[in-house]
This record gives structure tokens, sequence and C-alpha cells, in this order.
């Protein structure tokens, strides 16, 4: 059984809107685990504490990546969220995104955030690898 949660807005006191950020699937019920999602609702979540305004990115190939950030200084990021990536074709699917939405996206740097330290080999040279739990403790 699934849970659904809608995404909601509410009004920050200052007067803008808040986003409230809730991963569905971290609320099947069913007792399977969920690290991936769970993973991607904390980085989005720390990129909201980090001033970042992050929107999901399609490309024109029909790619999908986690996150396009945007900072108050300018910088972009895209920035793809995996909780493993023990399988070659998991990470040539992750990157093939972040490649993709990096030629329609050229200023931003690309970032792949998982849940795992150890290297990755085949990952390309222009994207960053990012153990979560070292990431998250990075100063804004």
């Amino acid at each position: 059984m699934l849970i659904i949660v809608s995404l909601g807005l509410r009004p920050r006191p200052q007067g803008g809107l808040r986003r409230l950020h809730v991963d569905i699937p971290v609320f099947d019920r069913s007792g399977r685990s969920n690290l991936g999602h769970a993973l991607e609702t904390t980085v989005a979540l720390e990129l909201e504490r980090r001033g970042a305004e992050a929107a999901y990115v399609r490309t024109a190939d029909n790619l999908e990546v986690d996150f396009l950030t945007h900072y108050p200084g300018g910088e972009q990021q895209l920035i793809q969220v995996s909780a493993e990536l023990d399988a070659a074709e998991t990470v040539a699917r992750e990157t093939r995104a972040l490649l993709a939405a990096a030629e329609e996206h050229p200023q931003a740097s690309l970032h792949l955030i998982t849940l795992t330290s150890d290297p990755i080999p085949t990952l390309p040279t222009q994207v960053a690898h990012h153990a979560a739990g070292a990431w998250l403790l990075e100063p804004p």
C-alpha cells in the first residue's frame, strides 16, 4: 500500500512561498527499503538549507536529472542522486542523464551524490562524485 502525500506550498513569514519536500515513495508501507528516495529527499532539503533554488530536469532526450540548482551568487549545479551504483548500467544511466543535461545547461557543474565513498572508475572526469555523508557536512 502506498500513502500518497502531495507536495504543498505554504506562505513564509516574509511573504514568499516555501516548498515542502515530501518524496512520496518514502511513505511506502510495504516494508521495502527506499534508500534512494530518502537520499533524494535529504539532498533536496539540504539544497534548500544552502539557499539554492532547485528544479527537476527532463532533457530533450527524455532523460531525467534530479536537480538543477541556482544559488544566489549565480553558481549552477546539475545534481544526480543515486543510493547505489553497484551495477555498470546504473552508472551509465545516471551519467548519461547528467551529460545530456550539461549540453542544455553548459554553465552548470556536474555532481553525483551517492551513499558510498568508493571510487567510480567509469565516471566521466567532468562529473564530481560526492559521498552523501561528506557532502551533507560541507558548509553552505
